[in-house]
């Protein structure tokens, strides 16, 4: 490089930028660059030696180059330095600059600028160091940086005095032996592996005494390498898993409890079945299994709610998730069974809809579809002009789907199954031949399939609870009885006809109503995930239940007051002086049901909302089970979202109705 006047070593480690042009006589255009020092480069941020002998105007535009030619060759007529008379260069890059031209032998100028743009960055550092900081300090979770030499502390957020007990100011400098002597052994021994392996460590659990009492992190240890490779720094990340730690125990233990109380009750449902006659079996095993909902959905309510409340911002590779989601698994399936019994037994809480059958088989053909499979050809045959009936519409599509599984497990190798509804009058005749039947106009639903059927004795039980003709592990036995029970409580009818290899039919019949159809738009779930601060009287017998309903309620705002039975609840209300927006009550309850205690409550205030919440109705609401027009209930179990979405939801309800009326 050409470098006319200058020391090669100085033109090379100077800080401040130079840059050479030579200057033609007459060419414009052709200045150029012959010169420019790495300094030029880093402040203007243009690669400066990618100039070198070519012609400005070759990578800037004419205009430029000329203005350039005009100033350059002034200076070398005049011979005298010249302050640049710019702020911005172009060819310098667009950072501010500010310096001098220098007049040089051979019609060459020496522009030697210093940059804004370093100051600006030192202020951008300095300012992005103080964001960093005030990041890290206000994380809320532990942060601590140690020195990789000394394993002293150099860093301490808010959250770990938090945690610790202990102000920064008596950490910094220091190590673990002078900080935490109880841990430092274990503490140390982790971080002389990190800084070994040269990988971060995760610790799962890591016990530490503080001044609030033991609590568990979880932590990570990261090293921080110099440019040559060495370690320089560990960084530490602490998440107090103490409340976690302990639920997820007492999780365990509840869970342990329920796995117990299944195989009790299990026992006991296979004593009551070897014992009971044909005549007897549906009255006395739907008893049994009112008391076991009662039992497995108090018990499925905290399980449940817990799940959910611990897998919230839990990463899904952490394998307390992967174990919170299998145990939430177990326990849905042990809700579904419940719901089984409750079916059956005729003791389930029913919400009647005028509904159009047509529509329901309608919105779920898509999923009987992909339920059936490619070898059984599905056939849905709607009736004209079909009446409708008062069914509560999610029951009616367990009955399909039920009958429809049944039929395709009727037909291992494939066949034909046929959904077909129709308008039809039962006369005198057949409500003699069919007790509880009658006469009178009904909506019929067939379920038709072409399967291997069944033979006399088999079609006689075919009703029965935990009969099956599967093979053992293959089916619980509750599928057709589960229908038996969903249609006699709802006031309906089913029959049945079979052949061996000719196939089954089952007819569904409901009674017909001239009602208009009732509304089926969904309510909107995000109104009914909001919180509130009104206050609520919560009466459970059951201790576990109360307390997670309670915790509940109390997270989504609310005041609550609550009760462990019916009349410690009447003297709440009794001494409690301000109003009280809604009563969420057990059903079955020692002393008196729920639904006696919001009458009597309401006789001391009227304007007062109830929400029913059990696991079984034992016709403690209604004689058949049929929840009465505006009343509130909800199922257990009760989940987070369940418990506070139907709150809300009546809550909401109750204020628009007052508002209307006002």
């Amino acid at each position: 490089m050409d470098q006319p006047g200058v020391e090669s070593a100085l033109f090379e480690r100077i800080r401040l930028g130079v840059v050479v042009w030579h200057v033609p006589d007459t060419d414009a255009g052709a200045l150029s660059l012959v010169a420019a020092n790495p300094a030029a480069s880093r402040l203007s941020g243009v690669k400066l030696e990618a100039w070198l002998g070519r012609a400005l105007r070759e990578v800037c535009p004419e205009s430029i180059a000329a203005g350039r030619h005009e100033t350059y060759a002034d200076v070398l007529q005049q011979g005298v330095e010249r302050t640049l008379d710019a702020s911005c260069y172009p060819e310098l890059g667009a950072a501010p600059v500010s310096g001098v031209m220098i007049p040089l032998p051979e019609r060459r100028v020496a522009v030697v600028f210093e940059g804004v743009r370093a100051e600006r960055e030192e202020d951008d550092l300095r300012r992005r160091n103080v964001f960093l900081d005030s990041i890290v300090d206000n994380i809320p979770t532990m942060v601590f940086v140690k020195d990789a030499v000394t394993l002293r502390y150099e860093l301490y957020n808010r959250a770990g005095e938090e945690l610790s007990g202990l102000q920064r100011q008596n950490i910094l400098g220091r190590d673990d032996r002078q900080v935490f002597p109880k841990e430092a052994e274990f503490f140390q021994a982790k971080d002389r592996e990190v800084l070994r392996d040269g990988r971060m460590v995760d610790i799962p659990e890591e016990p530490f005494d503080t001044p609030h009492g033991r609590r568990w992190l979880h932590t990570k240890k990261i090293p921080v390498f110099n440019p040559d490779g060495t370690p320089a720094h560990l960084v530490g990340i602490s998440l107090d898993i103490t409340e976690r730690k302990l639920a997820v125990e007492a999780l365990k233990r509840a869970h342990e409890e329920l796995e117990q109380r299944v195989e009790e009750r299990t026992r006991a449902l296979q004593v009551a079945e070897e014992q009971l006659r044909h005549s007897q079996k549906m009255e006395a095993v739907g008893r049994l299994a009112g008391g076991i909902a009662h039992d497995f959905n108090n018990l499925l309510s905290v399980i449940l709610s817990y799940t959910t409340v611990l897998s919230k911002g839990l990463d899904q590779q952490d394998p307390v998730a992967e174990g919170l989601m299998q145990i939430r698994k177990a326990s849905e399936r042990a809700a579904d069974l419940t719901r089984q019994l409750l079916a059956f037994s005729r003791q389930q809480v029913l919400a009647p809809r005028v509904v159009d059958l047509n529509l329901v088989i309608d919105g779920m053909s898509g999923m009987l579809r992909r339920v059936i499979g490619e070898d059984v050809e599905l056939e849905i045959a709607q009736g004209p002009a079909l009446g409708r009936t008062r069914a509560d519409p999610g029951q009616l599509e367990q009955v399909i789907m039920n009958l429809v599984v049944n039929a395709r497990d009727a037909m291992p190798s494939g066949g034909r199954l046929t959904l077909k509804t129709e308008n039809i009058e039962l006369d005198e005749a057949y409500a003699r031949e069919h007790v509880g039947v009658a006469a009178g106009p009904y909506v019929v639903l067939s379920v038709v399939d072409s399967g291997i059927g069944m033979d006399k004795a088999t079609l006689a039980r075919a009703f029965e609870p935990f009969f099956t003709t599967k093979k053992l592990g293959k089916g619980t036995g509750l599928g057709l009885s589960t229908v038996f029970g969903i249609v006699k409580q709802s006031g309906g009818h089913i029959a049945v006809e079979s052949e061996q290899a000719r196939g089954s039919t089952f007819r569904i019949y409901f009674a017909r109503t001239d009602e208009a159809l009732s509304n089926t738009t969904p309510p909107e779930s995000a109104a009914r995930a909001r919180g509130g601060s009104e206050t609520v009287l919560l009466v459970e017998d059951e201790e576990q239940v109360r307390i997670i309903a309670r915790d509940i309620l109390r997270g989504h705002g609310y005041r609550v007051l609550d009760a462990r039975s019916p009349s410690e609840a009447l003297a709440l209300s009794a001494a409690y002086r301000d109003t009280i927006d809604l009563l969420v009550t057990d059903v079955i309850m020692p002393e008196m049901n729920g639904r006696m205690l919001s009458e009597r409550l309401r006789v001391q205030r009227p304007e007062l909302e109830v929400l029913f919440i059990s696991g079984y109705t034992d016709k403690a609401l209604d004689p058949e089970g049929v929840l009465a027009p505006g009343s509130a209930f909800l199922q257990k179990p009760i989940t987070p979202d369940s418990l506070a979405s139907a709150v809300r939801r009546l809550l909401d309800e109750s204020i628009h109705n007052r508002s209307q009326i006002a």
